[in-house]
């Protein structure tokens, strides 16, 4: 739920202890629509992005009058550098919103034109279907976005570091006037509630850079993670399919669900596949853990021929055709193993014997 950061008046007392400065020392009120929030929310989960949700907002600076002295004329002078402090915080709080508005928007998009390209590749599409690399040229300009706002909250996040030390020093700046000789009462009783205000003001600004910052974070993470689904995309689209083209090597037994070896695989495989499969795994059901065994059967084939290639052949039973989706899934396993996807070929076959859906890798 997105939050607007003020400070009570007990958060006044308590700045008036010291310098130290924590997020955990704000305590938020929330405003505005619980539907409104919770869309917003929704929208950036959606996007498949964690983001801070705060609204940064200032408290408001009392009034002060002139005393006449050197001291109630440094006050006046506080106060104003104080206003334009806070003016910062405004001005750079509707830059972070607008920043991360334009986060999600593009994430949503890029998340939407990305589903696009996976639907049509889970299904199969011509080898390297130009309409396919226009998509991919879309969520590339998404990603293109993606860094401009990362650099728009590297800028910001610059302009708030500067912003907080001119604060910090504001806030000791006012309590080394105490010792001002020739002030009176009032002067120290305006003192007293214009180091509160500073001191809350500076206590926000530490807040706001430090969930810039953590925002700066989880874009860079984003866009990396962005940039190695695209070339994931790209690769599979050169071939029309997250699975078809591939290779065979050595030898590797047949996982079952309870991880027991199978000393006999049917290898009635298609034509073009020779030999004895590098690896091949049983689905008697959903939970066979097969990575660990098929990334080392991957290395070890890799290891043996530079330019291997991977043959993944689904075998399906007369009453299920669910081997393909078991194929399609080694198929990206072995692409993030370190695999190009032109590397690859993947087809099915069925096998009349068959009792459960399962998975052949061939190599040459």
């Amino acid at each position: 739920m997105k939050k607007i950061a003020r400070l009570s008046s007990l958060m006044m007392a308590v700045a008036l202890g010291g310098c130290t400065y924590s997020q955990d020392a704000i305590f938020p009120s929330l405003f505005g629509s619980d539907v409104q929030e919770q869309a917003a929310q929704d929208n950036a989960s959606d996007a498949g992005i964690v983001l801070g949700t705060t609204n940064f907002e200032p408290v408001n600076i009392s009034e002060v009058s002139n005393t006449g002295t050197f001291v109630g004329q440094k006050v006046l002078t506080f106060r104003g550098e104080l206003n334009q402090l806070q003016n910062s915080i405004r001005t750079n709080n509707d830059e972070l919103q607008k920043v991360r508005s334009s986060i999600i928007n593009n994430a949503l998009e890029y998340h939407k034109t990305v589903a696009e390209i996976e639907t049509k590749l889970q299904v199969g599409t011509t080898p390297g279907n130009p309409h396919m690399f226009e998509k991919l040229a879309k969520a590339e300009n998404n990603i293109q976005v993606m860094n401009t706002n990362a650099a728009a909250l590297n800028q910001l996040s610059g302009k708030i570091s500067a912003d907080t030390a001119n604060t910090d020093y504001l806030v000791e700046a006012i309590r080394s006037a105490y010792s001002i000789s020739g002030a009176v009462d009032e002067d120290h009783r305006q003192l007293r509630i214009l180091e509160n205000e500073a001191g809350q003001t500076s206590i926000l600004m530490h807040s706001l850079l430090n969930e810039v910052n953590s925002d700066i974070s989880r874009q860079q993470q984003y866009v990396k993670t962005a940039n190695n689904n695209i070339a994931n995309l790209s690769s599979a689209i050169r071939v029309g399919s997250f699975g078809v083209n591939n290779t065979p090597i050595s030898v590797s037994p047949m996982l079952t669900s309870n991880s027991e070896t199978v000393t006999q695989v049917n290898a009635n495989v298609p034509a073009f596949v020779g030999g004895k499969p590098l690896f091949a795994v049983r689905f008697a059901n959903k939970n066979v853990d097969y990575k660990a065994g098929l990334k080392k059967a991957v290395a070890n084939a890799l290891a043996k021929k530079k330019n291997v290639i991977f043959d993944v052949v689904a075998v399906n039973s007369l009453q299920s055709t669910s081997a393909n989706e078991y194929a399609s899934k080694i198929f990206q396993d072995v692409i993030n193993f370190g695999v190009s996807a032109d590397k690859i070929n993947i087809s099915s076959k069925i096998d009349t014997e068959s009792d459960y859906p399962s998975v052949m890798i061939f190599v040459r």
